[in-house]
């Protein structure tokens, strides 16, 4: 009896098996804690700042992220500020949105949940492997942005 061996995958190959599979743990653990991939980026662009945000700014990191049109930044804005997350100011002269004090606890509860989610797909891996993945693929990352801004 003959055994035939499995070629081992591209890297391209590994790599989107592996981010298909842990996207899935990600959108699973936001489901669990109430929320949606869109509604978790809007809530990661506004937990990094500081101050209001000019809407026109938001829908722009939006679709800059994730490509997300206007028309669904503007209803996924009204959604959260309904939620009490965002307060979301469309008729100020300048049209604002940032997280409120009960966004950010939501946010915090929300991150905790999913980085233990999708941590556990690391389970029982070398920390210093799974350091060097980080370091191959923040390397790679950087690579493919100078290729793609060329």
């Amino acid at each position: 009896m003959t055994e035939t061996t499995v070629p081992r995958p591209s890297f391209g190959r590994a790599l989107a098996e592996a981010t298909r599979k842990v996207g899935k743990l990600h959108r699973r653990a936001l489901a669990e804690s109430g929320t949606d991939f869109p509604g978790w980026m809007l809530l990661t662009l506004l937990k990094e700042q500081t101050s209001p945000m000019p809407v026109g700014v938001v829908v722009a990191e939006m679709d800059h992220r994730m490509d997300l049109p206007e028309a669904d930044v503007l209803s996924l804005l009204k959604r959260t500020a309904a939620a009490g997350h965002v307060t979301y100011r469309p008729d100020a002269p300048t049209p604002t949105a940032e997280l409120t004090e009960e966004g950010r606890t939501y946010f915090a509860r929300v991150y905790a949940h999913a980085r233990t989610t999708t941590d556990a797909a690391g389970d029982g891996i070398d920390p210093d492997l799974l350091d060097t993945v980080v370091t191959v693929l923040l390397a790679v990352d950087e690579r493919a942005t100078l290729l793609l801004d060329s």
